[in-house]
């Protein structure tokens, strides 16, 4: 129920959506002869649009979700004992892997790249993807049993790929990958996911009691740098934005409902 709900009130809440509805409504209202509330809701739906698709806000959004863990270079890791990878989904677009009989990445590469890279690297290291179907009107194939077809067409071996394909969403990952990995104390255990993503995935796995590494990766911003630039194509800033609004909010819930150890977790 919980995996519904969040993609159905997303769906409207999501800036860009909410922009939109907002102007809709706006022409309602002059249809129905309330020019003041048509006009204030269309200007604002407008202005909104504006903020979201041109201005540096999506930027402000992100940086702090990116830059909350610090980004980590598989050369940094030389000399370390890594027991296991988690990889977390996200980045298949399952229906059209479906349709096509290929797999398919909506977004998200680098998680699987630097998974390759990792798994390479540390040819002893368990590899754990854990995602299932991310969709609502559909029952299509798990997100990791994907991943795990493109991670052995780039050479890593399957016998040390596990697949966790029941969970929907990040609180399920934690949850499920532990249960699947059964970590034992002192082991190291990296958690691939994107830096965005990355304080919510391992506020969830510190709540179900599984300590891992952090390895963000698949980063929309360019740090503190790039704080004030502008968005050049509008989907940019439309995208960038969402998907940090959503985020935030991912946070807040998650925390509200005992998800996650703490409303915005740090490293430590």
């Amino acid at each position: 129920m919980f995996f519904y709900a969040s993609k159905i009130i997303w769906f409207f809440l999501q800036p860009s959506a909410a922009s939109v509805f907002l102007i809709v409504a706006g022409f309602l209202f002059l249809k129905l002869n309330r020019p003041k509330l048509g006009k204030f809701c269309v200007n604002s739906g407008v202005i909104a649009l504006l903020l979201i698709a041109f201005s540096p806000l999506g930027r402000q959004l992100m940086i702090p979700l990116e830059d909350r863990f610090p980004l980590i270079t598989i050369n940094q890791l030389e000399g370390e004992k890594v027991d296991g990878i988690i990889v977390l989904g996200g980045t298949i677009h399952m229906y059209v892997s479906d349709q096509r009989g290929v797999p398919s990445i909506v977004s998200g590469a680098e998680r699987i790249i630097e998974a390759v890279k990792l798994a390479h690297k540390f040819p002893k290291a368990r590899i754990v993807l854990a995602g299932g179907p991310n969709t609502v009107l559909a029952n299509p194939t798990a997100d990791a049993t994907i991943v795990k077809q493109l991670m052995v067409d780039m050479k890593v071996d399957p016998a040390r790929i596990e697949v966790e394909g029941k969970s929907r969403n990040t609180y399920q990952n934690a949850l499920f990958a532990k249960k699947m990995s059964q970590p034992k104390k002192g082991e190291n255990w990296l958690l691939v996911t994107s830096a965005y993503h990355m304080p919510r995935a391992v506020g969830c796995f510190r709540n179900v009691g599984f300590n891992v590494k952090a390895y963000p990766v698949d980063y929309y911003t360019g740090g503190e740098k790039s704080r004030f630039s502008p968005f050049y194509y509008a989907l940019d800033g439309v995208t960038i934005t969402d998907t940090a609004a959503k985020e935030w909010l991912g946070l807040l819930v998650y925390w509200a409902t005992g998800r996650s150890s703490s409303f915005f977790p740090e490293n430590r």
